[in-house]
């Protein structure tokens, strides 16, 4: 599978801004976070951006370009994804924790 593909089942694209819920600037995307953690922490290029539920809404923007973004909470091993977004995309990034076993 190519990084692409990958890349492609953990966030989905819309380049097109046809019903989208707000218009973008120019130069930003649109990113949701969808994870079965509510309470983890985002951390977008190595930055606290708050927790998964509150960027489970649309409405929440960053430049386009190059992004790592991170999922950590205690007990849940942390979630890695890198993005590289134009202009005017929207993505939803799926972060399915997995439990730290002991």
């Amino acid at each position: 599978m190519n990084r692409l593909s990958l890349m492609s089942l953990v966030v989905t694209l819309w380049l097109t801004l046809a019903g989208c819920a707000h218009t973008l600037e120019p130069g930003q995307v649109a990113v949701r976070v969808e994870s079965n953690v509510p309470d983890a922490t985002v951390y977008i290029d190595d930055l606290m951006v708050g927790r998964a539920a509150d960027w489970k809404s649309e409405g929440h923007t960053i430049h386009s370009g190059f992004h790592r973004i991170e999922i950590r909470a205690p007990g849940y091993y942390s979630f890695f994804q890198e993005i590289d977004l134009p202009a005017g995309a929207h993505a939803v990034v799926n972060a399915r924790l997995r439990e730290v076993l002991d």
